[in-house]
């Protein structure tokens, strides 16, 4: 097992640990509550862990003394993603996620009750969401070092939370400005997704977690190209979601805000020509990301850990073009 796979495990272990410890405070034996947490542990503890495995690659190769810091900011961001996808699902109204139902249609489905399988999303996202703040401050770790990491991750659950205000107004009114779609991308996903994780790293390590903006931002813009890209023509069965559920469900994106009119669904050559303009855009922020990393001040196996993070991004982007 390589360093980085030993430790996104801790960090997943950690949130484990904490999902069981609060099963275990739970005051009744309660159905409902035992949904909420397993819906925590299948979308916290599933997928690929990209913000956990930030944190550690940012944080490089740490002492030992203070590789439970890198740990702790791992299972933070994990879990605050949790939180975020559970209550974003509400929003969107997918029913999908990663190939399974989403908490709040497990619930609606097995009750037939909607509005009690979106309480019970909403409480599910809260508990992801507290999680990742009590990991912290109930951590071993030197208070000042738990005050500098709770701002990181409460200024990017801030931006992230008026991005996703931002994408809902899209919605509203008027066909949605390009710049606003992008700002909101900007705010959704690359301070949360990228940001975050890199800049604790970069604490973790005692370097300056400012430092990691540049390359955060841009990847973080590579990486929204590519998703909405999936979110228009992904296959369901690579996605887990549904087919096309940004376009049925009329969300902004990079892809839909290009797409005016109906006769794109369904024409070929204008919709490949759409997805070539997003995997273009998509590719310059990508350039942009790798001159950052090789202009930043970083150990060798930090800097190879950040490319192989855009030749992942890459590769998403290469399915589509």
């Amino acid at each position: 097992m390589d360093d980085l796979t030993k430790g996104v495990n801790d960090s997943l272990a950690l949130i484990n640990e904490y999902l069981t410890a609060t099963r275990g405070r739970a005051p009744v034996n309660s159905q409902l509550i035992d949904y909420a947490i397993d819906g925590v542990s299948t979308f916290a503890l599933g997928g690929k862990h990209l913000r956990a495995a930030l944190v550690h690659i940012s944080a490089g190769e740490l002492p030992a003394e203070r590789q439970i810091i890198a740990t702790t900011f791992g299972a933070c961001v994990d879990l605050l993603h949790g939180a975020f996808i559970i209550h974003d699902d509400i929003i969107d109204r997918d029913d999908t996620r990663r190939g399974h139902p989403t908490v709040h249609a497990a619930v609606r489905e097995e009750y037939a009750d909607a509005h009690l399988g979106t309480s019970i999303g909403i409480a599910a996202g809260d508990i992801a969401l507290n999680g990742a703040l009590q990991i912290l401050v109930t951590s071993p770790l030197d208070d000042a070092l738990v005050r500098q990491a709770m701002r990181i991750l409460t200024d990017a659950a801030q931006q992230t939370i008026l991005g996703e205000v931002l994408d809902i107004a899209h919605t509203v009114g008027q066909a949605p400005d390009p710049a606003l779609v992008r700002l909101s991308n900007d705010l959704k996903t690359s301070d949360y997704t990228f940001g975050a994780p890199l800049k604790l790293g970069a604490l973790a390590a005692e370097r300056d977690p400012a430092s990691m903006e540049p390359i955060a931002r841009e990847l973080g813009r590579a990486f929204q190209a590519a998703d909405d890209i999936a979110g228009s023509v992904g296959d369901s069965a690579v996605t887990g979601k549904l087919a096309g559920g940004d376009v049925l469900h009329g969300r902004a994106t990079l892809m839909t805000m290009r797409m005016g009119g109906d006769e794109l669904d369904t024409d070929p050559l204008a919709l490949g020509a759409i997805v070539h303009e997003v995997v273009e855009e998509g590719q310059a922020h990508l350039r942009l990301a790798r001159t950052h990393i090789d202009e930043a001040v970083l150990s060798d196996s930090i800097r190879a850990g950040l490319h192989a993070v855009a030749d992942d991004v890459e590769r998403m982007l290469r399915t589509y073009a």
